[in-house]
């Protein structure tokens, strides 16, 4: 079995409003960082684009560290054409501030609202350049995850989805465990319940290999 050119990408974005605050969410990027060490331990080739985690960088990969959402973006399109599967788990903020503060924004200045506009959706872009490759996106819902996630899959161009809802204690950011449906693009669910990250990482390379090799077989003397 031939190895795979992986790229990986994982944690939050922050999107700096002034000097000492941002925007940004609870991701830890847990599950990126054990999908690229899986896949490594494979001997996949990987490639991990990283938002600011506590995370060590897993041993034998390379790992681009960014901190925005474009900076995310400049790194994916950097990477795309030198792989055979991307796996999008990053939780890339959806908005940033419209304008940076070069100073502290203070109670006197009389702001209460902040002007947002949206990043761009690499997820997106990825899904209308993709050509041949495998396209993995992940989704994090507190309602109708199956309707979204299937939403999603479609809209994006998707190969693979895995979607997880936030709002139960077994499905927190930064939890060992966690549940998850891996949908297809024939959107058939696969259910993996309270299970370790590096557990979930396993069972979603085994999909991507299927569909990778069943794709591309391997071609015999």
């Amino acid at each position: 079995m031939n190895p795979m050119k992986i790229l990986v990408t994982a944690g939050p974005t922050k999107e700096p409003i002034d000097p000492v605050r941002f925007i940004s969410n609870y991701s830890t990027g847990a599950m990126g960082y054990a999908i690229a060490a899986v896949a490594r331990v494979r001997k996949h080739k990987v490639v991990l684009v990283s938002g600011p985690t506590n995370i060590l960088s897993p041993k034998g990969i390379k790992v681009s560290k960014v901190t925005t959402a474009d900076e995310m973006f400049v790194a994916v399109k950097k990477h795309i054409k030198n792989v055979d599967c991307v796996i999008m788990s990053a939780a890339v903020s959806d908005y940033k501030p419209k304008k940076y503060n070069k100073i502290k924004l203070k109670r006197t200045n009389k702001t209460d609202k902040i002007a947002l506009t949206k990043n761009p959706d690499i997820l997106l872009w990825l899904g209308k350049h993709k050509k041949n490759k495998l396209l993995v996106g992940f989704c994090m819902e507190t309602e109708s995850l199956l309707e979204n996630a299937k939403g999603k899959l479609q809209k994006k161009s998707l190969d693979l989805i895995v979607a997880n809802k936030v709002n139960t204690e077994k499905s927190a950011f930064g939890k060992g465990k966690t549940s998850v449906l891996l949908i297809d693009s024939k959107q058939t669910p696969i259910q993996i319940k309270n299970s370790a990250k590096s557990k979930i990482a396993g069972i979603l390379l085994d999909k991507i290999e299927q569909l990778w090799y069943n794709k591309n077989p391997i071609k015999t003397a």
